[in-house]
Parts: structure tokens; sequence; C-alpha cells
């Protein structure tokens, strides 16, 4: 596990909001079932605003170009403007993130995107269907064998989701950090299926 306390999520403008909501407070504050061990902070293209699909405005930590050296984890949040300009200077941080062996999560188009920058021929992954990820990869993706139909696939340290899959990809998160133990990530993954709170 990376010594580095902070995890990275990337917004882009119509970001999905949902797809982080559990991994975020899972690693900030652990559910009251483990303790903590990261710092959530946010990443985007400028120092202004960036608007979720919900309409939830987010104040970004950093910059693509602040963004510090030592980090735990970066995390693509998906949304709906993975196929712009924005989008194309996540490219390098991706790069970086892969050459040191830091942690990499990206879910719904934002695995797409993985997939159309070359990044998922070689690794188990997942998408929002195989059919989808050949369409929006389009010649860069040459990672069909390895794709899985599930909600969310761990690689090492690459974690891929749908847009569904966001209770899956917070699990496998929290697995890949070495957040918490693997019957407590157990224990929040049944209470957020059952909708119960586990017996104490």
């Amino acid at each position: 596990m990376n010594t580095c306390k902070e995890v990275l999520f990337v917004l882009i403008p119509e970001y999905a909001d949902w797809e982080f909501a559990l991994l975020a407070p899972g690693l900030r504050r652990g559910f009251g079932i483990w303790e903590p061990k990261y710092e959530v902070r946010t990443v985007a293209a400028d120092e202004g605003p960036v608007m979720s699909i919900g309409g939830v405005r987010c104040l970004p930590d950093y910059t693509f170009q602040t963004l510090p050296n030592d980090y735990a984890a970066l995390v693509l949040v998906g949304g709906m403007n993975w196929w712009g300009d924005q989008a194309q200077q996540v490219v390098p941080l991706v790069q970086q993130a892969l050459m040191r062996q830091i942690v990499i999560g990206a879910i719904c188009d934002a695995s797409a995107f993985l997939g159309a920058n070359g990044f998922l021929n070689d690794v188990d992954h997942t998408s929002n269907g195989l059919a989808y990820l050949q369409n929006r990869a389009g010649s860069a993706y040459s990672g069909a064998e390895r794709y899985r139909n599930v909600p969310s696939v761990r690689d090492g340290n690459l974690v891929t989701a749908n847009g569904t899959g966001f209770l899956d990809f917070t699990c496998n998160m929290l697995a890949a950090l070495n957040a918490a133990q693997e019957k407590e990530i157990e224990v929040m993954k049944a209470a957020f299926t059952s909708g119960m709170f586990p017996e104490v």
C-alpha cells in the first residue's frame, strides 16, 4: 500500500454523483466499521466548481496541473463528458499512476475512456457492456478477451466497473487500498445490499 493517505477523485463536468458516493465515505470515515486511513481529495481541469449530473457543485482541491506527486489512488468518476478535451488531459495522469504502480479506479464511461486510450488491452476489466466499450474505444481497444461481464473487476492495482456497479467498485477499491479487512468489507456490502444495519 502506498504510504500516502490521499485518494484523488477526478471529476469531469456532468460527473456521476452516485458512483463514488459509497467509496469516499468508506475511505474517509469507514462507516463506523473500520478505522479510516485515507483523506479524500477532488481533482478537476481548473479551480472552478464542477457540476454533477444531479446538479451538485464541487469545488476541487487540485487541478490537473497542481495535484500532488504522491498519493494513494487515482479514481476516475464516470459521467457524461469523458470524450472531450478535459478528459484528454487525464491521459498523462493515468500514465504516470500506472508507471508508479498507484491504484487506479475507473467506473462507467471512465472505464470506456481507459479502453479508448489503450489502458485495458492487457488486464482483466469491465465497463458498460462489451459492445458499448468496443464502440466507444474504437481501434485503440483490443482487450475483448480480457473483458468480464460483471459489475466490477479488480486486476492488481486497476479496478473497473460499470455505471451501476458502484457497490462492487467500492469493495474492490477498498480491498486494493487495504483500507479495511475482507470481513469488514463484507459486512458493509451486506448492509448496503440488504438495506439493514448489521447486528452488533
